[in-house]
């Protein structure tokens, strides 16, 4: 009886300490998104609008089922000069889309990504899928941000605004 609650006791902790270094591999690659996306930020331009921390997939990379994890990386989606520009956090996959012409749309939550909002720009070249950033998990939980859905209908108006 002795030895069966001290394999469970060193059990709960084996597993307890999994959970948690889980939590801890999170936690640590939010903070590194969240120092890399600033740096980017600090970086824009004067004038740029919108101003997006954003999550990507690119391409077919959305629809797939297989993956680590339901995005490529993260950035910041921003609108300057009739142009909307992606630029990642580590300026592997920057793109720039006429304002005018490139197609915005809602997707709404994808299955394959998660309990996540998604909404996807594109031009005859590339689509790109993005989310907002909402750091360690995936629920968006800062009021402060604007959620997914409100990214997506403010480049709606910018590009009305641009017609």
């Amino acid at each position: 009886m002795n030895s069966i609650f001290i394999l469970l006791i060193v059990f709960i902790i084996a597993f307890l300490g999994f959970i948690g270094l889980i939590f801890l591999i999170a936690f640590l690659a939010s903070q590194s998104r969240k120092k890399k996306q600033e740096a980017v930020l600090a970086s824009l331009p004067e004038g740029a609008k919108l101003k997006a921390i954003v999550r990507y997939n690119k391409g077919k990379q959305q629809t797939k089922i297989l993956k680590m994890k339901a995005f490529q990386g993260s950035g910041v989606l921003y609108v300057l000069d009739n142009k909307i520009i992606f630029q990642d956090t580590l300026n592997q996959n920057p793109y720039s889309f006429d304002l005018k012409t490139a197609a915005v749309n809602w997707v709404g939550i994808n299955a394959a990504n998660g309990a996540l909002n998604w909404f996807k720009v594109s031009d005859e070249q590339t689509e790109y899928y993005f989310n907002v950033e909402s750091g360690m998990f995936i629920w968006h939980t800062s009021s402060g941000k604007p959620t997914t859905e409100q990214i997506c209908n403010n480049l709606k108006s910018l590009q009305l605004e641009a017609v």
